[in-house]
């Protein structure tokens, strides 16, 4: 199934959905972030017994200390309330511990926690693609969304004022090194926030998971706010923006989420986690998601090569609505200008 075939007939339903976000933007004053209860929680102790399928999350390394009287078991259950799991920890440290009941107070360990994710929507089929898939969450629509120059042609739309921009292309290196050293990515992205969008950017986190077959999912999510007197309004306009990234063994996808009173947060990270490369009947040296047409733009330079500027994409997508809400004309271009020039003249 083409892309083209999955979102035909879908931009007049978003269109309408973004005439009812204008209104509410221009009666409401103030536009708080609410805390809401996660849509997708990530579970951490105790596999979940469901019969639904379960994503697994596998946390950084850390050091663990073994206090006295402590066995391998009491550890993992301190962990991850599973005490079972202790296997994890010999794994871990197999070139350390050569007998599992020989351990010691102030002997250094490494341990990495998992966490899971209920793939509840995963039964409605989500969006499958040929070469891959992902989850969409419950009650969500897949369509083109725009607004100013802010512009991408797949994303799912759903739950009151809440959407995420896809963006799937072929692995790229400048991208692997930025997942590997995800603590060195993350101090760019916050000094590029702070020097560029200081204000309006804000509470940026930053989460960073290993998968199944080496697979990395890493995460950043901030506050958007724009002060509504910039525009002759009253009040400020808040929301939380949360970004995926997943790389696969050929793949890597994006999700540029965002929300209003909604957990975008949890919805990003199950959305993103579960995406899928499928490679079978392909031939890998000729495999390719990049002859799609799948795009997001604008495309604004920053600090990180192989990652998309979603920060720079939110800024434009709400200034754009904003001035909407407001009854703010937008600029022309300069070959609109030319063109209006040349109706008027007769030229």
């Amino acid at each position: 199934m083409g892309l083209g075939v999955l979102i035909k007939g879908m931009a007049v339903k978003l269109f309408a959905f973004f005439c009812i976000f204008c209104l509410v933007l221009a009666s409401l004053p103030v536009l708080p972030v609410l805390a809401q209860e996660e849509a997708y929680p990530l579970i951490f102790g105790k596999k979940p017994e469901t019969e639904e399928p379960v994503l697994e999350l596998w946390m950084d390394e850390e050091e663990y200390v073994v206090r006295p009287g402590e066995c391998l078991w009491d550890i993992a259950e301190n962990l991850w309330g599973e005490g079972a799991r202790y296997t994890d920890i010999l794994e871990k440290n197999k070139n350390m511990i050569t007998n599992e009941d020989l351990i010691y107070p102030g002997m250094s360990l490494k341990t990495a926690g998992r966490g899971y994710i209920v793939r509840k929507d995963a039964k409605y089929g989500g969006v499958q693609m040929g070469e891959y898939s992902m989850d969409m969450p419950g009650g969500w629509t897949a369509g083109v969304i725009s607004s100013g120059d802010a512009y991408a042609n797949f994303a799912l739309s759903g739950n009151g004022i809440s959407g995420i921009a896809c963006l799937i292309q072929d692995k790229r290196q400048e991208t692997e090194a930025d997942v590997l050293d995800w603590q060195k990515a993350a101090e760019k992205i916050q000094k590029y926030a702070e020097e560029n969008y200081p204000g309006k950017v804000s509470d940026l986190t930053f989460e960073h998971y290993g998968m199944e077959n080496d697979e990395a999912v890493c995460l950043y999510s901030f506050t958007y706010r724009a002060d509504l007197e910039d525009y002759e309004m009253d009040g400020v306009f808040s929301c939380r923006v949360c970004v995926g990234m997943k790389l696969t063994e050929h793949i890597q996808a994006q999700f540029v989420g965002y929300a209003v009173n909604y957990d975008i947060e949890s919805c990003v990270r199950y959305v993103t986690a579960s995406f899928e490369e499928h490679t079978q009947g392909y031939d890998l040296d000729e495999f390719t998601v990049s002859d799609s047409n799948m795009a997001i733009s604008p495309e604004s330079p920053w600090t990180l090569e192989g990652m998309f500027n979603s920060v720079a994409w939110i800024d434009e997508f709400f200034t754009a609505l904003i001035k909407k809400a407001a009854g703010i004309e937008p600029e022309k271009s300069p070959k609109e200008n030319l063109v209006d020039k040349m109706t008027r003249t007769g030229k």
